[in-house]
């Protein structure tokens, strides 16, 4: 009776036993942490093959799970006010919270190339405050290989029908472009010499452009005669319109003085006289005035070289015909009077 008993003992502690090790297998296995854990809500559009209970890592090392994923409809969350289809819950470990900021990336990614998805954390910067527990942030979607592929053969598939629709069309273009780069090539090689001398002749025009445009900005633009003779011209023109405002200045006073003695002192003739008299002063004024106004226009014709003395005055070549023909007179002055 007590070895009966001693084998059900024996039989007991070994299924508890078995009980034990299987409860600790599933535990190590479902990834259970008693750590503390605060909520975190991402958001995508398509999170591609995550699933519920997929872990959630930061550098690589289990932090937390995916506690659900819920389909939101494609509605507008007003706490975030934007479209969201698909909302992941998040339980993160309390001891990593510190480390997860509000600018933090939410990704997800593989282990390897088929390994399975997992939600990675990147923890964003220590500048920025911690992200608080119950936020929602938008994540970034994976990428969509099914939809690429998807496309590129819609694409592939589009392409080769156009191609086996038009294959005359198409052999067409090629005839007609060979035979223009064929003709074209001919044209090339027949005209060879032809276009190497154009391109020289282009290249002398230039050479010869730029050499003229140097001599003319030498003669005609920086040469220092023509400077001085404009800022001589200037100078007097300047100081015409300098004495003249103070001449017609005292003739309108002078004018203004005769104008209140007229009315007081005098009788019918003197005041005749006096009108006479300030009818002069007006004339003399406005002539004073045309003066100085024939004066600034003869200095702007001068400058714009027309007229003999403009052309003197602004031509280098007449300059220097007129003083050697000056220098000649003054060492042969029978010129004068001598003719061949």
């Amino acid at each position: 009776m007590a070895q009966e008993k001693s084998i059900e003992v024996k039989v007991g502690i070994l299924i508890l036993v078995s009980l034990g090790i299987l409860a600790a297998f599933v535990l190590i296995m479902g990834g259970l942490s008693f750590e503390k854990t605060y909520t975190v809500y991402v958001d995508f559009d398509n999170p591609g093959g995550m699933q519920s209970g997929a872990p959630v890592r930061i550098a690589g090392v289990k932090v937390g799970k995916v506690s659900d994923l819920a389909f939101m409809g494609g509605k507008i969350d007003p706490k975030t006010n934007r479209r969201t289809l698909v909302r992941a819950k998040l339980a993160i470990e309390q001891r990593v919270r510190e480390s997860i900021h509000e600018d933090a990336d939410f990704y997800v990614t593989t282990q390897g190339v088929l390994g399975e998805q997992f939600l990675a954390i990147e923890p964003g910067s220590p500048l920025k405050p911690v992200l608080p527990d119950n936020s929602v942030v938008k994540g970034i979607d994976p990428p969509r290989l099914d939809l690429f592929l998807a496309k590129a053969y819609e694409l592939l598939d589009t392409t080769i029908t156009g191609i086996r629709n038009n294959r005359e069309l198409i052999s067409d273009i090629a005839t007609n472009t060979a035979g223009l780069l064929k003709n074209l090539n001919g044209v090339l090689s027949d005209n060879k010499e032809r276009i190497n001398r154009t391109v020289a002749n282009l290249e002398s025009l230039t050479a010869e452009a730029n050499t003229l445009t140097v001599h003319a900005r030498t003669q005609y633009v920086d040469n220092p005669k023509i400077a001085r003779t404009i800022d001589n011209v200037d100078k007097i023109s300047t100081d015409l319109r300098k004495d003249s405002e103070p001449m017609l200045k005292d003739a309108r006073e002078a004018l203004a003085n005769l104008n209140r003695a007229s009315k007081v002192v005098g009788g019918e003739e003197e005041q005749a006289k006096l009108k006479k008299a300030l009818e002069d002063v007006a004339q003399l004024a406005a002539r004073a005035n045309a003066t100085a106004a024939d004066a600034q226009a003869i200095v702007t014709h001068i400058k714009k070289g027309n007229g003999t003395v403009g052309a003197l005055v602004m031509d280098e070549a007449i300059y220097d015909d007129v003083q050697e023909m000056v220098r000649d007179l003054k060492h042969n002055p029978w010129k004068f009077l001598w003719r061949e």
